[in-house]
């Protein structure tokens, strides 16, 4: 059976992802350095924050994101170009959704 990824978690699955004890979780979530929702008396926490906590407590500071050079930064920005349909659907819309 395949596993599926879960993108929202309780404290003691988010302890169990993080391999920590779930007041850890509790404790992160109070002083801010774990972003959570809090829906009646139970929290949620995002996947994307843990991933993010993790990113944030790394021992290797001098890691980071990869770079890109110009010439693939310009070939990134032509990629997402509207194409002329496309330009005129998205200007539709933006005159029908302004407002005087």
């Amino acid at each position: 059976m395949m596993e599926q990824t879960r993108e929202v978690y309780t404290p003691e699955q988010a302890a169990e992802y993080l391999q920590i004890n779930r007041e850890t979780v509790y404790r992160y979530i109070r002083q801010g350095k774990l972003v959570a929702s809090k829906l009646g008396r139970n929290y949620r926490v995002p996947k994307r924050s843990l991933d993010l906590l993790l990113w944030a407590t790394r021992t290797r500071k001098d890691i980071s994101l990869r770079e890109y050079t110009g010439l693939e930064i310009d070939e990134f920005i032509a990629a997402d170009q509207l194409d002329e349909d496309a330009q005129a659907i998205a200007q539709r819309f933006m005159a029908a959704n302004v407002t005087e």
